[in-house]
C-alpha cells in the first residue's frame, strides 16, 4: 500500500525569513568598527613607513582611501527527505535548511598629489595653528620642537628640515626656550592668545612668583625681550622681529616629517653599507639625534616582528615600530596625524564612505 504525505516546511521558511531580517542590522556594528579600525591602522602604518623611507632618503608616497563599499548577499537553501513504509502505520521524514551570507568589499584609493597637495605639504605651520593646539591642551614644548624652525633667531636643528645632514646642527638654546615655556605654561604664568582688538597673536607673560622668577628672567634673556614687558606680539618670519616681538618660523609638514625621521633607528649593518647618513660632530664622533629631537619620538628596529608595538611596518628586511609603552612617542605620532589632517584635509577626493547593501 502506498501512503502519500506532505513534509512540513514551516520551520525552514521561518529560519530563512528571520535570517533575511537580521543580516542587515547585525552587520552594521561589526562592519563599521572593523573597517574603521582597519582604516586607522592602515593610515598609521603608512605614516610610519614614510618616516622610515625619509630616513633612507627614499621617496614617500601617500594614498588616501577614497571610498569603502561592501555588499552583503544572503545565501540560503532548504531540502526535505522521507522514508515511507507501506506496511506500517507511520512514515518518517526530515526537513533541512541552511542560510549564510557573503561579503564583497570594494575599496578605492586616491594618491595624494598635485599642485594643491604639494603646496600644502611645503607651507609652514602657522603660529595661529600652534596657538590653537596649545589651547587644546598640547604641550607648547612638543609643539615648538616639532613644528618650529626658529624663534627670535634661535635655531631648532634647521639642518634636519631636509635629508639627514652630515653635520651636527645647533639646537641647545632653542630647546632651553621650549623647556622654559613649558614650565611656565604648566604653572599658568604664560598664555598664547589672539588679541581681540587687532586680531594678532600675542604671548602674555604674567607675574612669575617665587621659584618661577628665574625661568621667566632666563626666557626673556634668551629671546631678547625687555625685562619689563608682559605682552609680546607674535610674528611669522625667519628673522628676528622688532624689539619686543617674538618671531616664529614654522616648519612645513614635509620638514616636520624629515625632522622626526631622524628619530628612526636603523640596523648597524645598513649604516656600514652606507644606506643612511651618519651625522658626525666637529671632533669626528657620532652625533646622537635623540638629543636634537628632544626625545620626541623613538622608532625602534628589530629583525623579528615586535610583540609589543603600537604600530609597526616592515621595510628593507627589518621591522620598524613604536613601542606600545612609549607614551611620549605615541603622543608625538598622534600630533603628526593631526598636523597632516590640518594640511591635507581639504583635498578634492571622496571621503571614506561605508555602504552596506543586503540582498
Amino acid at each position: 500500500m502506498f501512503r502519500a504525505f506532505r513534509v512540513p516546511a514551516v520551520a525552514a521558511c521561518l529560519l530563512l525569513t528571520g535570517c533575511a531580517s537580521q543580516i542587515g542590522p547585525r552587520t552594521i556594528p561589526h562592519a563599521r568598527f572593523d573597517y574603521g579600525e582597519a582604516l586607522a591602522r592602515s593610515w598609521n602604518e603608512q605614516l610610519l613607513l614614510n618616516l622610515v623611507r625619509l630616513r633612507y632618503r627614499d621617496t614617500p608616497q601617500f594614498l588616501d582611501v577614497g571610498s569603502v563599499v561592501t555588499h552583503f548577499s544572503i545565501v540560503a537553501g532548504a531540502g526535505a527527505e522521507a522514508t515511507i513504509d507501506g506496511a506500517a502505520d507511520f512514515s518518517e521524514g526530515a526537513v533541512g535548511a541552511n542560510a549564510g551570507y557573503s561579503e564583497e568589499p570594494t575599496i578605492t584609493y586616491s594618491p595624494l598629489q598635485g599642485n594643491d597637495f604639494v603646496a600644502r605639504l611645503l607651507a609652514p605651520v602657522s603660529p595661529a595653528n600652534l596657538v590653537l593646539l596649545s589651547q587644546s591642551g598640547w604641550s607648547i614644548e612638543r609643539l615648538l620642537l616639532c613644528c618650529v624652525q626658529k624663534i627670535n633667531g634661535l635655531r631648532n636643528a634647521t639642518g634636519a628640515a631636509g635629508p639627514t645632514p652630515d653635520y651636527a646642527p645647533p639646537y641647545e638654546e632653542f630647546q632651553q626656550v621650549a623647556r622654559l615655556l613649558r614650565q611656565l605654561q604648566v604653572a599658568g604664568v604664560i598664555e598664547a592668545e589672539t588679541d581681540p582688538e587687532d586680531q594678532t597673536l600675542r604671548i602674555t607673560l604674567g607675574d612669575a612668583p617665587g621659584p618661577l622668577a628665574e625661568p621667566a628672567r632666563e626666557l626673556r634673556s634668551l629671546l631678547k625681550l625687555p625685562e619689563d614687558g608682559t605682552s609680546f606680539p607674535v610674528t611669522s618670519g625667519l628673522r628676528k622681529g622688532q624689539p619686543g616681538e617674538i618671531a616664529i618660523a614654522g616648519r612645513s609638514l614635509l620638514s616636520v616629517l624629515f625632522y622626526l625621521s631622524q628619530a628612526v633607528e636603523v640596523p648597524e649593518q645598513h649604516e656600514k653599507e652606507g644606506r643612511v647618513t651618519v651625522t658626525l660632530q666637529p671632533d669626528g664622533t657620532r652625533f646622537d639625534w635623540v638629543r636634537a629631537t628632544g626625545g620626541l619620538m623613538r622608532v625602534r628596529t628589530s629583525p623579528k616582528p615586535p610583540a609589543d608595538a603600537a604600530v609597526r611596518v616592515r621595510y628593507r628586511g627589518h621591522w620598524f615600530y613604536i613601542a606600545d609603552t612609549d607614551l611620549g612617542s605615541k603622543t608625538t605620532f598622534s600630533l603628526l596625524t593631526y598636523l597632516f589632517s590640518l594640511k591635507s584635509g581639504n583635498q578634492e577626493v571622496k571621503e571614506p564612505v561605508l555602504t552596506l547593501g543586503v540582498q
